[in-house]
């Protein structure tokens, strides 16, 4: 059974993961910090669209950042 704290933490930690995954992808392809592109109300609103879809993450944050930056 999972507790109010266990599902926050697991919350924070796939928000942790999104971004790690973001921030690198955008060091990847423009050598650049996501900052430098997007605010965090913005990351954070697509974190909500990737929880709300069924994509790996990988892709997701390869084509959010595609769509950025194109």
């Amino acid at each position: 059974m999972k507790t109010k704290y266990n599902e926050i933490r697991e919350l924070n930690n796939e928000r942790n993961a999104f971004f790690e995954t973001l921030s690198q992808q955008f060091i990847a392809v423009t050598g650049c910090g996501v900052y430098v592109y997007l605010s965090p109300v913005d990351i954070n609103g697509l974190f909500n669209q990737f929880m709300d879809g069924n994509m790996p993450i990988k892709i997701f944050v390869r084509q959010c950042v595609k769509n950025v930056v194109h």
